[in-house]
């Protein structure tokens, strides 16, 4: 079988960015391995509650305080099965019928439709492109967000 075009620049030690379907190009740690272990042998088998379980979601509010100096309770925050999953509910938490969702290209080909589902209109991107609903023109790196029209 031949390989794709980013395995092989990859392999010819080119710097390449798969954004493909998000699999670590890393072993699980062992440590993190043996934690599965031990909570299978508790028991620990069954549909955790929607929001996460909460030592954590504690751990969580831990890690921002620790390394973003914020302030947020464990009640303040969610776990989720991945980024797909923690927009699709951002999209149904906060969208009405007709805003606009910015989607900068390249992106995963069901962000549009989650966007539609919720009621939302995307525009997509590339960037250094003039952001199609303002005419903001963002660059790599950049983080101020666009002026409201």
């Amino acid at each position: 079988m031949a390989l794709g075009r980013g395995e092989t620049l990859k392999n010819a030690g080119r710097d390449v960015i798969g954004l493909g379907a998000g699999e670590p190009d890393f072993d699980t740690p062992d440590n993190i391995k043996n934690a599965a272990i031990e909570a299978i042998r508790r028991g620990e088998t069954k549909y955790p509650p929607v929001s996460g379980i909460v030592p954590l979601r504690e751990a969580i509010a831990k890690k921002f305080k620790r390394e973003n100096n914020l302030d947020y309770r464990p009640e303040q925050t969610i776990v989720g099965t991945g980024g797909k999953q923690i927009l699709f509910n951002a999209f149904m938490a906060t969208l009405n019928p007709g805003d606009e969702v910015v989607i900068p290209r390249p992106y995963w080909v069901s962000y549009p439709e989650m966007v539609a589902i919720c009621g939302g209109i995307g525009q997509s991107f590339h960037w250094g492109e003039p952001l199609p609903c303002v005419g903001y023109h963002p660059s790599r790196g950049q983080n101020r967000p666009a002026r409201p029209r």
